[in-house]
Parts: structure tokens; C-alpha cells; sequence
């Protein structure tokens, strides 16, 4: 029964993932044009209870912030979002193809967890030769 549970809790927070009605903040990411914004919906409680990086940067001296623009060093919306689903789902979208990405952005916003989850899904997936080349280039 416990498990049931978990798998409900993180299948309902998976679904209110970038609802703009459901949201407290809004992050803003570069989109595929250069000069255009994208508008990425979040909570700040799932976000500050993962990444103490965004925690910081949602609850700053000045109050907590309704909008977050991190068009400067996040330049693809896409890799992003991908990103902020795992963050919502317990980090069941890592797939082949994106764990490299996800491996960087973890570190970058010290997501503990997914990390882990990361380097578990590249060592079960990856030959050795892979996974020491990917772990290599992520600077561990």
C-alpha cells in the first residue's frame, strides 16, 4: 500500500507541471527564436524542496518572486522543460537520450536525487566505455 501512495502523489504532482492556472511562479527560458522568451509554469514549493540553487533564487532577500527569468543561462526551452518534468515525476522521463542533459542540469541546480538517478540509469544502460565518456564529461 505504501507504494501506491508514492506512485499517486508523484503521478498527480507530474500532472500540474506546467499548468498556468495551477502555478505560483513563472520561469522564463530562451526560446527557439532568439528574441523570444518562453514561459516555463511552476511551483515554488517543488522547486526550493529540490534545488537549493532555485529555492535561492525564488526566495531572495527582497520577498519571493513571482517570475524567475533565466533566459541568460538557460538557452534551450526544450532541454529545460525536460528537465523540470523529471522534477515533477521523481524522474521517470530520463530516457537514453536525454540522461546526459539531465546528469548537467542536476548538478547545475544540486538535485541530489536526480542525479543519483542519472548516473543509476547510465550504468544500467551504457556500456562502460559510454557511461566513464559521459560521467567524464560532466566533470565528475
Amino acid at each position: 500500500m505504501s507504494t501506491d501512495w508514492r506512485a499517486w502523489l508523484w503521478k498527480t504532482l507530474g500532472e500540474q507541471f506546467n499548468v498556468p492556472a495551477l502555478s505560483d511562479c513563472v520561469l522564463l527560458v530562451a526560446g527557439k527564436k532568439e528574441e523570444k522568451k518562453e514561459k516555463v509554469y511552476v511551483h515554488k514549493l517543488v522547486l526550493s524542496l529540490h534545488s537549493p540553487i532555485l529555492g535561492r533564487q525564488l526566495f531572495s532577500a527582497h520577498g519571493a518572486k513571482q517570475e524567475l527569468d533565466l533566459s541568460e543561462t538557460e538557452r534551450d526551452i526544450d532541454t529545460f522543460t525536460e528537465f523540470m518534468q523529471c522534477l515533477y515525476d521523481n524522474g521517470a522521463s530520463i530516457t537514453n537520450d536525454n540522461v546526459d542533459t539531465m546528469l548537467g542540469l542536476s548538478r547545475k541546480y544540486q538535485v541530489r536525487w536526480l542525479q543519483m538517478r542519472c548516473l543509476n540509469h547510465i550504468a544500467r544502460h551504457f556500456s562502460n566505455d559510454d557511461a566513464l565518456y559521459m560521467v567524464i564529461s560532466e566533470g565528475y
